[in-house]
């Protein structure tokens, strides 16, 4: 490929994380010719979902090399159970699993277990939801890239109170049935909503102009709210703090109540085969229209030079091979830092982990896709997400649960997430046949991301850096971003248009022709003429 590869494109890529993807995806889509570079074996950078040993092998590169992946930190791996399961449990196990053919028992777990079958995990770097009616939804749906994921509506939302997991209403027909709030509460709380989903942008504006330096749990003590529905639409539906300002949360409140309904009752959708696979649906749609793909392809050096009539190319060293551009479009890890303009992006880093229980959060009849809205603990602590995923979404085997938790950081990964860990899930690493009112936990990992998700400038107009992933429950800046840098590419054309299906693709060598029009006279001459 070395030897074949050309050596001029219009468009550059390099990194396969989801700002990188959606830009090379937008230029080949209208003709650009694009190349498309990482330095890994694998798609997504930091969006990547990983099977349970290409997450091993993540994690030693982390611990044996930093440098290689300078913007993860503070990772810490446990075990909570054995490397092999004793003789005899495996024995009892089977000998109940034949008496008891109603309801098998649990299957008991081990490390050399999860290693058999580490195919069957698809665990994410940067787990999201996509809101039903979000920017990266409508983007999908018009684009026609949707027909190259599969996804499944979140069942539930949950969050923290009282000191236990309570189910969230979403819709109108949850808000009456819940026994969580009274009658007056509920006439409250609908009237609250609806009128949050009435305003327009000037309209909020406006309403909210004299709540511009008050909070958005100010606002809703302000309009008699009890405190159990503050609760439920401050940091259930939210997503906020006590300190999230009144408009932001006007805001967030409206984005849930508008993504109601459309796909299912709650506003969330989950990607198949973990958030990794969104990254690749667009460089599937780059290749498709010509775009060339490298991988394991690290760069070496990035020059800009000034050329004819004042035209700048950027040129690019990888592999003992220059490769010219018109625009380079780079993540920010890759980007050498002489590229990047020097003023510093305000940012908190991330706080993040990742469990894999033996059953759910909280019990359900039918295996549940739960997003949990945990509330922070103390005035100091930030709110946390939780993300549960079953087997039903390809990202564990039958019986096992992945749960993600997401906040920004205070300390470091594991003292911001443990303590809630521990309210959830059974963390003792005692005998998984034991029945428990919590899951057990069976494997966990912290870990630190440092946040390079604010917009960055580049010192040149022909290098577009994107950012990397945010602590957002959702993609919309990443969406964001793509479409900002294709239009400083492409001012003036449209950001993906629709792509045809196969089907829809007609090539003039496969087109049968037919009998070619004649006219009248032309006819009757030919039946004239001597046979």
């Amino acid at each position: 490929m070395d030897d074949d590869l050309p050596t001029d494109f219009q468009v550059i890529v390099v990194g396969t994380g989801m700002v990188e993807s959606i830009v090379a995806a937008a230029c080949s889509r209208i003709g650009k010719n694009v190349l498309h570079l990482d330095s890994s074996d694998h798609y997504g950078g930091l969006w990547a979902s990983y099977n349970f040993d290409g997450l091993q092998k993540f994690i030693k590169e982390v611990n044996e090399n930093p440098k290689r992946q300078v913007q993860v930190y503070n990772l810490a791996e446990k075990w909570y159970i054995e490397k092999e399961l004793p003789q005899e449990e495996n024995k009892e196990g089977e000998e109940k699993a034949e008496d008891a053919k109603p309801e098998p028992p649990k299957k008991l777990w081990s490390q050399t277990n999860f290693a058999s079958e580490y195919r069957k995990f698809n665990i994410d770097m940067t787990p999201k939801l996509l809101f039903s009616r979000g920017p990266l939804v409508e983007l999908l749906i018009s684009s026609n890239i949707a027909r190259y994921a599969e996804f499944r509506c979140v069942t539930r939302v949950l969050t923290w109170l009282n000191d236990r997991l309570m189910p969230v209403p979403c819709s109108r027909a949850d808000v009456f049935a819940t026994e969580a709030v009274g009658i007056v509460e509920k006439r409250q709380l609908m009237k609250m909503l609806t009128s949050i989903v009435g305003y327009n942008e000037e309209e909020m504006q406006n309403e909210f102009k004299d709540w511009n330096e008050k909070s958005f749990k100010e606002y809703l003590t302000h309009k008699g709210l009890t405190p159990n529905l503050i609760h439920y639409v401050l940091f259930a539906i939210a997503g906020g703090t006590n300190n999230m300002p009144c408009l932001e949360g006007v805001k967030e409140c409206k984005k849930f109540l508008m993504s109601l309904g459309r796909y299912g009752n709650t506003p969330f959708l989950w990607p198949m085969y973990g958030s990794g696979e969104l990254p690749q649906c667009f460089c599937r749609l780059c290749a498709v229209f010509g775009g060339v793909y490298c991988l394991n392809r690290p760069i070496d050096k990035v020059e800009t030079k000034t050329i004819d009539e004042g035209k700048t190319v950027v040129t690019i060293e990888s592999k003992s091979k220059t490769l010219n551009c018109d625009h380079l479009v780079i993540g920010i890890n890759e980007c050498p830092k002489d590229l990047i303009s020097p003023e510093p992006a305000e940012g908190c880093d991330i706080s993040k982990a990742v469990f894999i229980t033996n059953g759910t959060i909280m019990k359900s009849e039918k295996e549940p896709l739960t997003l949990l809205r945990f509330p922070p603990i103390t005035d100091d602590d930030n709110a946390v997400t939780v993300l549960e995923v079953g087997p039903a979404t390809g990202s564990c085997p039958k019986g096992l649960f992945v749960v993600y938790f997401i906040t920004n950081k205070v300390k470091d990964a594991e003292s911001d997430l443990l303590p809630i860990a521990e309210k959830i899930f059974d963390m003792s690493g005692g005998d998984q046949s034991a029945e428990s009112e919590k899951p057990k936990c069976l494997w966990s990992l912290f870990y630190n991301v440092k946040d390079t998700s604010a917009p960055v400038d580049s010192m040149n107009d022909s290098v577009h850096v994107c950012s990397g992933p945010d602590a957002g429950l959702d993609f919309d800046r990443a969406v964001e971003q793509a479409e900002q840098i294709f239009k400083k590419i492409c001012p003036g054309e449209e950001f993906l248009p629709r792509a045809p299906d196969p089907e829809e693709i007609v090539f003039e060598d496969d087109v049968t022709h037919g009998p070619e029009f004649q006219r009248e006279h032309e006819e009757e001459a030919e039946g004239d003429a001597p046979k």
